[in-house]
């Protein structure tokens, strides 16, 4: 089948939503399916190869550099996008069976429906988030967030069916009487461990991965760092994605002996996603501490996807779907609340886990993250769920 992947994301990189079309992607190629990218960034073709042996062939709308509005405001631009993902598909010779949007831009919604009426083409979904109001530009009545719960709430449900990421979208969607296929974020499961911190530095090695953002807790994990390391726990937290200055600049915590002493918070700031992975890999835990609002429960953390893919476990409080995945000492540590106190204790009991025993976790996650986040456990369900969102279409192959 003849698959186009649309939609605001970049392509390829390291963020999560192109490690979600990623993921999706792969699995899709597993199914047989031929896959085309019309991607958001501003960038030349080119071609990206998954699976070693298949070929997506990636083009790039540039959906701000030309378009409706494009011209006077980027902001203003923002809430038109879709055009020039529309010109895209409007010149291909073939037209693809299928049209999956990631997300639910109203910009590019409303667009593809109608195009897609037009050439009795399937429009499936891709959703991963549902935004908060305050945090899209113009507050909570600004257009931003209007136009983003016109979509959530009622043009999305035009489409012919939806990939949800989480239970909270799943459950919101059908509801609303939508055909839905939750899939989790899906990796690339390791396929090795690299040599791990802990047989350098015989400490616990956590590491937090990302830019602390609205969703993270990133106060209450420096603060239980600082208890920790009062109580006399010995670890090293790696830190990627931000430097120190940057970390000082955004939080400050001057005071805290904990990032002054050598040795216990080591910054790396922005390396590319194999380095990432690779230190991710080499730790004991991965840490992450999100508050328990509509926007997170609606996402799914991909870091601890990745993290349990790469064989390691993860110590994080239970938000999204992830008491459906973690077990407590077995595939990773619940941390039992947001509050410093709770982290430093897990911390605590983290320290005392004897190597064989950790390294047993570290089996656990990987095993657990086959079953539940490579692609090889989705490809099946997602081919399956594309031919009956085209049950009344024939389709070429």
């Amino acid at each position: 089948m003849k698959i186009a992947y649309v939609g605001p994301f970049d392509f390829p990189s390291s963020n999560a939503n192109s490690l979600r079309v990623s993921g999706m992607i792969d699995a899709l190629l597993m199914a047989g399916h031929h896959v085309q990218v019309c991607a958001f960034t501003s960038h030349t073709k080119e071609t990206v190869s998954h699976l070693d042996s298949e070929q997506v062939q990636v083009s790039y709308a540039n959906e701000y550099d030309k378009g409706l509005l494009a011209g006077i405001h980027v902001g203003l631009r923002g809430l038109f996008l879709g055009d020039n993902t529309l010109r895209w598909l409007q010149s291909l010779e073939l037209k693809p069976d299928v049209i999956i949007l990631y997300g639910t831009h109203l910009g590019y919604l409303w667009r593809l429906l109608a195009f897609c009426k037009q050439y009795d083409i399937r429009l499936v979904l891709d959703v991963v988030e549902w935004y908060d109001p305050r945090h899209l530009p113009g507050g909570l009545f600004g257009p931003f967030a209007i136009t983003n719960e016109l979509s959530m709430r009622f043009f999305a449900k035009k489409a012919d069916g939806m990939f949800v990421i989480s239970k909270y979208l799943q459950e919101h969607f059908s509801n609303q009487g939508c055909k839905t296929l939750r899939v989790p974020p899906l990796f690339s499961i390791q396929s090795a461990r690299p040599p791990q911190f802990r047989e350098k530095n015989g400490r616990l090695n956590l590491c937090y991965v990302g830019s602390p953002g609205k969703k993270e807790d990133f106060i209450s994990m420096v603060h239980g760092l600082q208890i920790a390391y009062d109580a006399g726990s010995l670890f090293t937290m790696h830190v990627v994605g931000i430097t120190a200055a940057q970390f000082q600049q955004s939080y400050g915590m001057e005071s805290l002996s904990v990032l002054r002493e050598a040795g216990y918070i080591q910054f790396y700031g922005r390396v590319d996603n194999s380095q990432a992975k690779e230190i991710v890999a080499s730790c004991d835990f991965l840490v992450l501490l999100r508050k328990s609002e509509r926007f997170v429960q609606a996402g799914f953390p991909s870091k601890v996807a990745e993290s349990l893919c790469l064989g390691t476990p993860v110590m994080a409080n239970l938000m999204s779907d992830l008491s459906e995945f973690l077990i407590d000492g077995e595939n990773g540590i619940i941390v039992p609340e947001l509050s410093a106190g709770a982290v430093a204790n897990t911390i605590g009991q983290a320290v005392k886990i004897e190597d064989g025993r950790l390294e047993l976790m570290k089996d656990k996650a990987l095993n657990l993250s086959k079953k539940q986040f490579g692609q090889r456990a989705y490809f099946s369900e997602i081919s399956n769920f594309i031919y009956s969102s085209c049950s009344n279409k024939t389709t070429g192959s």
